[in-house]
C-alpha cells in the first residue's frame, strides 16, 4: 500500500540471484577446460616452476568452485555480498585459468600469436579482480566516507588507461615481449603494471587508519594486502613461478571463512526471531474455526498470508455482546516488524474501544487521536470496522480509508459496496469518520480483504484486479465461507504464479444466516 516501499521491494526483487549458479557453472567450465588443456600440452619441456605455478592454479581454482557451489546451495545467503563474492570467485577462477594457459603456451613457437593474446587477457583480468577485490572490501568494511566516495571515483578512472596500457600490448611490447621460439619476457615496463594494484592497496591501508570498523572486520580486510605482498615478497617478483593469483584467492578465503561464518550466525538468530514473531502475531489473530459453533445466525472464515515473515494487515472479529458480532480488516503501512508492532497496537486499541459500545464512527475517531498522539514514525493503517446486529441483519460500518467490501445477497452475485472513504488512522488528528448502515437478508455473504488481492501483480506487473476477483468469488458463490477464501487464493496463485508476493493477502467472508441461535 505504501507506493515508495513497493518501489522500494520491486528494486530488491531483481536480485540477480541466477548469477550465483550461473558464476559456479563458468568456475566449473573452466576448471574442466584447464585439466583438459593441460592433458593436451602435457609436461614436455616445462619447468618445475611452470609445473607448480600450474599446479596451484588448478588447485585454486577447485576450492574457488567449492565456495561457489556452498552459495548455490546456500538461498538464505543470497544478498548482495554474496553475488559480489561469487563474481569475485568467478574472476579470480578466469584469472587462475589465464595463468595456467600462459605456461601451457610457453616456449611453443608455434603458438606465439596465443601465447601474446593470453598473456594480454591475463593483465586485463587482473586489473578487474584487483578492482572487484576492492569494491567487495568497501561494501564489507561499510567504508562510504567522502575519501573512500574519492578514492573509489580514483580507482574507476584508472581502470580506462590500465585496460588500455594492457590492450597496447597486442601491438607494442610495452609490459613483455613475446620471442620467435614463443618466450614470454618482462619489459623493463613492466612494473607500470602493478601500479593499479599498488594504488588500490594503499587506498585500504588508508582507510583501516580511519575505519571504525571492528578489529576482527580491519584484520580481514589486511588479508587483502598482507597475503599477495607476501606472496610476491617469497616469490622475489621474479618470474618463472606465479602465484599472486592464488595469494588473492587465500584471502577471499579468509573472508569468507570469517565473515560468512559470522553472517550466518546472524541469520540464524534473526530467522529465529522472527519465528517467534511470526507465531506471536499468529496467535494475535483469532485462528479457531468455527467461530461460535453454537451460534447459528452466521457462519465466517479468515485469513492472512504475510508477504514477510510477519507482516502489517489484520483481521478480527469477536461478540460485543449476545447480539452483536464486530468485523475488522485494517491494512498497515510498511511491512516488517515495524507495521506488526503498529498493527498489533491497532488491533488492541480498536477492540478495546468496540468494547466500550460504541458504534464504529466513534470508534475510529478515538482510536485516530490515539494514535497521532505517539506516531513519531509517521505509520497509518487503513481500516474497515463493521457491527453486525445477529437479530435483524443490520450493519453499521465506518470505512477509514480501506478497501471496499463485497457483498453478495441471497439471490445476486458479490458485488462491489462503493461508499465514500473517511481518512485514515495516524493520519491527521481529530478527523471524523461518517457511518454507513445496510441490512444483510438472511443468505447474505460479505467480503472483506486488503488491497493485496487485487493489487497482486504477475511477472508482466498486471494487477489481478477486481474482474478476476469477483469472477473467482462468484465461481463459487454458494460456497461456504472458507471455500470462497481458497477460490480466491487460487485464482490469485494462478494469475501471480511464482513471480514475488509484495504485499499481505488477508480475507474475512461472513455468512449471514438470520437463523436464531443458542445464546450462551
Amino acid at each position: 500500500m505504501n507506493i515508495v516501499s513497493r518501489i522500494q521491494q520491486k528494486i530488491k526483487s531483481f536480485d540477480f540471484s541466477w548469477m550465483i549458479p550461473t558464476g559456479f557453472g563458468i568456475s566449473l567450465t573452466l576448471l574442466i577446460a584447464g585439466i583438459v588443456l593441460l592433458l593436451l600440452r602435457g609436461f614436455d619441456n616445462m619447468e618445475n616452476g611452470w609445473i607448480f605455478s600450474i599446479g596451484s592454479d588448478l588447485f585454486c581454482m577447485a576450492i574457488g568452485i567449492m565456495l561457489s557451489f556452498s552459495c548455490v546451495l546456500n538461498y538464505k545467503n543470497r544478498n548482495e555480498h554474496t553475488r559480489i563474492f561469487v563474481i569475485l570467485l568467478t574472476i579470480s577462477s578466469l584469472s587462475l585459468f589465464f595463468d595456467e594457459a600462459v605456461w601451457l603456451v610457453q616456449g611453443i613457437a608455434q603458438l606465439r600469436n596465443i601465447n601474446l593474446v593470453v598473456n594480454v587477457l591475463h593483465y586485463l583480468i587482473g586489473v578487474e579482480l584487483v578492482y572487484l577485490f576492492w569494491q567487495y572490501i568497501r561494501r564489507v568494511l561499510k567504508m562510504e566516507n567522502s575519501l573512500m566516495e574519492t578514492a573509489d571515483g580514483i580507482l574507476n578512472l584508472l581502470l580506462i588507461p590500465s585496460f588500455l596500457l594492457c590492450a597496447v600490448n597486442l601491438f607494442y611490447p610495452f609490459y613483455f615481449t613475446i620471442d620467435e621460439n614463443g618466450f614470454y619476457a618482462r619489459s623493463d615496463k613492466w612494473y607500470i603494471s602493478q601500479v593499479y594494484i599498488c594504488f588500490a592497496l594503499l587506498i585500504v591501508i588508508l582507510e583501516l587508519l580511519m575505519s571504525q570498523a571492528s578489529k576482527r572486520d580491519r584484520m580481514v580486510a589486511i588479508s587483502f594486502i598482507a597475503i599477495p605482498v607476501l606472496n610476491q615478497f617469497l616469490t622475489g617478483m621474479q618470474y618463472g613461478i606465479s602465484t599472486l593469483y592464488a595469494s588473492m584467492l587465500v584471502a577471499i578465503v579468509l573472508i569468507y571463512g570469517v565473515l560468512f561464518a559470522d553472517r550466518e550466525k546472524k541469520i540464524s538468530t534473526t530467522e529465529t526471531e522472527l519465528g517467534v514473531a511470526t507465531r506471536i502475531q499468529a496467535d494475535m489473530l483469532p485462528n479457531e474455526f468455527p467461530f461460535l459453533p453454537e451460534r447459528s445466525e452466521f457462519d465466517l472464515y479468515a485469513s492472512m498470508n504475510p508477504a514477510k515473515e510477519v507482516g502489517g494487515d489484520f483481521y478480527d472479529f469477536f461478540m460485543v455482546d449476545d447480539n452483536h458480532l464486530a468485523l475488522v480488516m485494517a491494512d498497515v503501512s510498511g511491512k516488517g516488524i515495524p507495521a506488526a508492532l503498529f498493527m498489533m497496537s491497532s488491533k488492541i486499541l480498536i477492540k478495546n474501544h468496540v468494547m466500550t459500545g460504541s458504534s464504529p464512527g466513534t470508534v475510529l475517531r478515538a482510536v485516530n487521536n490515539q494514535i497521532c498522539e505517539n506516531n513519531r514514525e509517521d505509520m497509518f493503517v487503513t481500516v474497515w470496522l463493521g457491527i453486525l446486529d445477529l437479530r435483524d441483519g443490520t450493519l453499521v460500518s465506518a470505512n477509514a480509508g480501506h478497501e471496499y467490501p463485497i457483498l453478495k445477497t441471497p439471490d445476486g452475485d458479490f458485488e462491489l459496496i462503493k461508499s465514500k472513504h473517511s481518512f485514515v488512522l495516524g493520519g491527521m488528528e481529530g478527523i471524523k469518520y461518517r457511518e454507513s448502515e445496510m441490512v444483510l437478508q438472511p443468505g447474505s455473504k460479505l467480503f472483506l480483504y486488503t488491497d493485496g488481492v487485487p493489487e497482486a501483480e504477475n511477472q508482466n506487473e498486471e494487477q489481478y484486479g477486481y474482474d478476476r476477483f469477483l469472477s473467482a468469488l462468484n465461481s463459487k458463490k454458494d460456497g461456504t465461507p472458507e471455500e470462497l477464501l481458497d477460490a480466491v487464493k487460487k485464482s490469485v496463485k494462478g494469475f501471480v504464479k511464482d513471480y514475488i508476493q509484495f504485499d499481505d493477502l488477508t480475507m474475512l467472508c461472513v455468512h449471514y444466516t438470520g437463523e436464531k441461535g443458542e445464546i450462551i
